[in-house]
Formats: C-alpha cells, sequence, structure tokens
C-alpha cells in the first residue's frame, strides 16, 4: 500500500543530524553494515510488475547503504541536501547513511525506506546505529545488537478484534475536507527542504500553555498549520479546513510495539467546517476536543484499515497503482510528529546531537507536509517537498507562520 503512491512521494523518511567534532568514518561504516543487515527487509530490493510484488534478498556491500563525504562549508547544510536523495524501491538496501564531514564538526544523514519502517520504526533503527556505533568503538564488534524481527503483518493491529468490531472498521476514516495548498506555479518543480526551530525555552513556554487548555504539544502545532494555512491560502471567511494527522498504531499491538520493523500509522482526522475560530485558544480547544474524542476510541486510526489491506491482498498491482490517486488526493496537506528524541540515546564516542531535523516522504505537488521532531525540548519543523523557485517564498510563509503562531501562543 505504500508502494502505490510512489508516484506522489519519494517513499522515504530521513533523519538529519549534527554533531560537534567529527566522527570515525570507517566504524560509522561497519556499523551502517551491521545494522542493515541484520533484517532481511533492510538489505531487500522491492520489485512489481502489473500483477504482483515481492522482496527480493540481497548481499550485502558496505557501499550500498553509506558512503562519507568532505565538505569546507556548513556540514549540516549539505547533509540536509544529500538527504534530499531517495532510496530506490527496487535499490540492494532499504537503509543508507551519509556522513557529512566538515573541518570541525560533521552531519549525518539517514534515509530509511518508508516500504520498511514508519518514524516511529525510524528512530527506533536511529538509535540502534547509535548502539552499533558505540560497540564497534568500545569492543571492536556489534555481533551482539539485537534488532527487532518478527512479523510486519500490518494486520497484527487488528487481528485480535471480534467480527463485530472488525465490522465496525469498514468506513472511510477521512473528513471529506479537501484542502489544497495554492501553489503560485504550475511548474512541477524539483526536491527541496525548509526548516525552522522552535527552542528548547520556547517549546517549554508553549507546551505550558497547550497544557493549560487541555491539549498536547501535538494539538498545539496543529492548530498553528491551521491558522497559518488559512492565512496564506487566502480562503473565504468560514471556509472548511482539514489537515491530515498521523497516529501510531502501535498501541493496538500486544505489548504495544509491533514484533518487527513496520509502517503502522493511521489517520488522525482533524477538521475546521467553518475554519479556524475568532482566537487561537478557541481554535487550540476545538482542535484538543477531536484529537481526545478520537484517541479514546479503542478503535482509533483503524477505521478503513481492512479495506485496504484487503485490497492490497486481492487486488492486482496495476489497479492498485490506478486507484492510488483517489486515495492520496484527499490528503494533500499534512503534518507529521515524531515526537521527541533525547540526546543521550543518540551518542556516537563522546559526542551527542546538538540539533536535528526529520523528513516525511518528499512529496510532489500539491502535496504538502510539515514534518516535527524535538531534541532534548528544542523542536523542529521541516518542509520537504517539490517546489519551483517562486513557490518557495509561499511555502517558506506557511512554515514561518506555523512556527510563529506555536511561538506566540505561549506570550
Amino acid at each position: 500500500m505504500q508502494f502505490i503512491v510512489h508516484p506522489f512521494n519519494d517513499n522515504t523518511i530521513r533523519f538529519v543530524l549534527r554533531y560537534p567534532g567529527r566522527l570515525e568514518s570507517d566504524v560509522l561504516r561497519e556499523a551502517t553494515l551491521a545494522l542493515a543487515s541484520s533484517v532481511e527487509v533492510l538489505h531487500a530490493s522491492f520489485t512489481a510488475d502489473s500483477l504482483r510484488a515481492r522482496w527480493q534478498i540481497n548481499s550485502l556491500r558496505a557501499e550500498d547503504c553509506f558512503s562519507c563525504v568532505r565538505v569546507q562549508g556548513d556540514p549540516a547544510e549539505a547533509a540536509l541536501q544529500l538527504a534530499l536523495a531517495s532510496i530506490a524501491a527496487d535499490a540492494p538496501a532499504q537503509l543508507r547513511c551519509i556522513l557529512v564531514q566538515g573541518s570541525r564538526d560533521c552531519a549525518l544523514a539517514v534515509l530509511i525506506s518508508h516500504l520498511c519502517a514508519d518514524g516511529v520504526d525510524g528512530k527506533y533503527l536511529l538509535r540502534k546505529l547509535c548502539e552499533a556505533y558505540t560497540m564497534l568503538a568500545q569492543t571492536g564488534s556489534c555481533e551482539s545488537l539485537s534488532v527487532k524481527n518478527g512479523s510486519r503483518a500490518a494486520e497484527q493491529v487488528y487481528s485480535s478484534l471480534n467480527r463485530a468490531d472488525r465490522l465496525r472498521l469498514l468506513k472511510d476514516p477521512r473528513s471529506g475536507v479537501h484542502s489544497a495548498f495554492p501553489f503560485p506555479t504550475p511548474d512541477p518543480g524539483r526536491p527541496v527542504v525548509l526548516h525552522r526551530t522552535l527552542s528548547a525555552g520556547e517549546m517549554a513556554d508553549a507546551r505550558g500553555r497547550a497544557h493549560a487548555e487541555g491539549a498536547t504539544v501535538n494539538d498545539l502545532l496543529l492548530t498553528a498549520c491551521y491558522h497559518a494555512f488559512d492565512q496564506v491560502a487566502g480562503l473565504d471567511p468560514q471556509s472548511p479546513i482539514s489537515i491530515m494527522c498521523m497516529m501510531d498504531l502501535r498501541r493496538h499491538c500486544p505489548g504495544g510495539d509491533s514484533q518487527g520493523l513496520c509502517n503502522l500509522t493511521g489517520a488522525l482526522t482533524t477538521s475546521l467546517p467553518c475554519g479556524p475560530c475568532s482566537t487561537f485558544d478557541e481554535t487550540l480547544r476545538t482542535i484538543a476536543a477531536q484529537t481526545r474524542r478520537s484517541k479514546e476510541d479503542p478503535l482509533a486510526g483503524l477505521y478503513g484499515m481492512p479495506l485496504l489491506h484487503g485490497a492490497a491482498r486481492k487486488l492486482p498491482m496495476g489497479l492498485l497503482l490506478a486507484a492510488a490517486s483517489h486515495l492520496y488526493g484527499s490528503m494533500s496537506v499534512g503534518l507529521t510528529n515524531v515526537g521527541a528524541l533525547d540526546s543521550a540515546s543518540l551518542r556516537m564516542d563522546d559526542s551527542v546531537p546538538q540539533a536535528i531535523w526529520f523528513g516525511g516522504p518528499v512529496k510532489q505537488k500539491p502535496g504538502v507536509q510539515l514534518s516535527a521532531v524535538s531534541l532534548d525540548g528544542a523542536c523542529t519543523l521541516c518542509i520537504w517537498g517539490c517546489a519551483a523557485p517562486a513557490d518557495i517564498p509561499l511555502l517558506q510563509r506557511f512554515l514561518d507562520r506555523t512556527a510563529d503562531l506555536a511561538q506566540l501562543c505561549a506570550l
């Protein structure tokens, strides 16, 4: 199901981390190879014809999953540009690391196929990469590296439900509201990344304000997106808006985690049928009530899943690809938030990352997605997508306005 939308996004998720000092490229090379070799799906190629699809397991070489470059300028900016590359479905490895060595510091771009993992398991693999590096640096071996390697079946999130509950899942979770970003040009553009960071102090204030309204930080970011989109899109007053947000479905798995590396995300649907409220706080309360109601539902995020999975099992690939545009066209504006990471869990040598950027798949126009990640309290927002030069100022305005509103709400 993830593969069929590849005409609309590049099916790759990415992390970029900035480290002070320089990491050992030989050690990181071996750590990457060990991680990519630890689970079959990470060293496999996905191939499809008009009827079916399959995985082909490969023998892996280090150059299939690791590279190192040296730059004179800012290694983080270079890594962000390198992270715009994608992992092809039929590539020999579905995980790739690019180490960018600067004169005094370095940056690391980690690319992971969305066919194998979502943002939650992407964070897991990122921590495992750092664990493998530390093992190699300290002992010369990472043979004891353990990576989860069980069932990847998406059906595991509802396999224990009874017939009545499964029937309840046979409905479309979408809001019915289609919100499209007003790109100034029809030019398909090229991949770009835009980013903005809110400091730990700014986020602490924003978190306090959100909690005072009975909301989460994600509710606050989503509310900021709604108001920012309304302002940059120039919509008529009281025009309906819907922004798609994703939720982790591992809450439905035994023990709260999937058995293997998975893409287990579902829709957390919100909408404002009459547009944003007159004040930010009022919109925040409205959005928080919607997300709270969704999360309290014991079937949260699962609606529509059996329909999708049944189609993937029974329909030929050609028909699935033809239907993809109808499914994907209703989700053109979205927010994905992988939550918080602790820099200590990403230590390599004696170095912890000073900054992190996260990106969902690079989207083709008219799709726009804000990607959020936090490190030690600071939150970075990014847009990874295709844009023509004339589109970039409006995208940057949307990003900046979202960040400004999230910050200003705490004042």
